[in-house]
């Protein structure tokens, strides 16, 4: 069992702004083959890659940190991307608005990671009616980002209209944390394991303040009537790329490659947490620093997903889920999903 009074002390990991590197981290091969151009935020789907790339340096990879999703159109345009793991409703919504990218969701492995870490007496989303909240981006300000996009969709699930029924401010995750903190704001949408941690360290005296004591309200709970998810989770993450990809044999072989490495280190990383979260937030770190963001600690990543607070699933039957991930990534983009971005699942 992990000591929790360890875990709270390594919880105090921040994140912090940087610049954006445009140079990729180049998984090692003895091969002469393609090498896939992957990219991603410092988002909680990047967490299994990171272990791939522990497991497998061999991997025909190379690998772009971004800092906002904002960043994929112009890296695929430019030849930059290959694929990239994100949210599942972004990359919807990039195909609807960006349709000539030819964006494919192939595999989704993110199930569980949103909440609303909110003061313990507000227990309920309808709850923050009249108050003030945040919405964060893991290094920028989060507008139209993963977090805004399924707390929009869930305010509208709870009769809220942003703006007029609750006050909404962004700004980086950072920031936010410490207004939730102390007070002078009544929640602020964050995935997991920061979420985990500001919960595990409020109440406590952080020297001349004494934080706020804290809950988190389940935003996987809030999106019920989707008979073919699992209670209490929902397809939030997975590995994207392009119709031109997919159709290149070589960079198709790659994909594949990496594809079954990153769902054998989700599987690993599920069944032994504690043991491999040190290895993600080595390469986390090493990977992430140059764009500002810093490691969890891994007792807090191993402590979220022996919670249920983060879960990664490798088992999920594309056709039994085709119907109502159409349905979810409707309701989140608000416009019907093109057919084609889910071609390949």
């Amino acid at each position: 069992m992990i000591d929790r009074r360890l875990i709270l002390m390594a919880a105090a990991a921040s994140i912090a702004s940087g610049c954006t590197p445009r140079t990729p981290f180049l998984a090692r091969s003895t091969r002469s083959e393609t090498s896939l151009k992957l990219l991603s935020a410092a988002n909680p789907h990047v967490f299994p890659l990171m272990l791939a790339l522990a497991l497998e340096p061999e991997l025909p990879l190379s690998f772009t940190p971004i800092r906002e999703s904002a960043e994929i159109d112009l890296l695929f345009r430019t030849g930059q991307a290959d694929a990239f793991l994100g949210m599942t409703y972004i990359g919807a919504k990039k195909q609807l608005a960006a349709p000539d990218l030819a964006l494919r969701l192939v595999s989704v492995n993110t199930w569980r990671g949103f909440y609303e870490v909110v003061p313990r007496d507000i227990r309920s989303f309808a709850q923050l009616r009249g108050r003030k909240v945040i919405v964060s981006g893991p290094l920028g300000a989060g507008r139209n980002g993963g977090g805004d996009i399924i707390f929009q969709a869930a305010a509208r699930r709870s009769k809220l209209e942003p703006g007029r029924d609750v006050q909404v401010e962004y700004m980086p995750a950072k920031e936010g944390i410490a207004q939730v903190a102390t007070g002078r704001a009544s929640g602020i949408t964050i995935p997991s394991p920061g979420s985990t941690g500001m919960v595990l360290r409020s109440g406590m005296d952080g020297g001349r303040v004494r934080s706020a004591a804290l809950s988190a309200i389940d935003l996987q709970d809030i999106f019920t009537g989707f008979r073919s998810f699992r209670q209490g989770q929902l397809p939030l993450g997975g590995v994207h790329t392009s119709e031109h990809v997919l159709q290149t044999p070589s960079r198709r072989a790659a994909l594949m490659r990496v594809l079954a490495a990153y769902e054998r280190a989700c599987d690993a990383l599920m069944r032994e947490p504690e043991l491999h979260a040190p290895s993600v937030v080595k390469h986390y770190g090493i990977h992430f620093a140059a764009i500002g963001a810093t490691a969890p600690p891994a007792l807090l990543l191993a402590r979220a997903i022996r919670a249920g607070d983060l879960v990664y699933r490798t088992d999920v039957a594309s056709g039994a889920i085709q119907s109502d991930l159409a349905a979810f990534l409707g309701e989140l983009t608000g416009a019907a999903v093109e057919p084609a971005f889910l071609a390949e699942l």
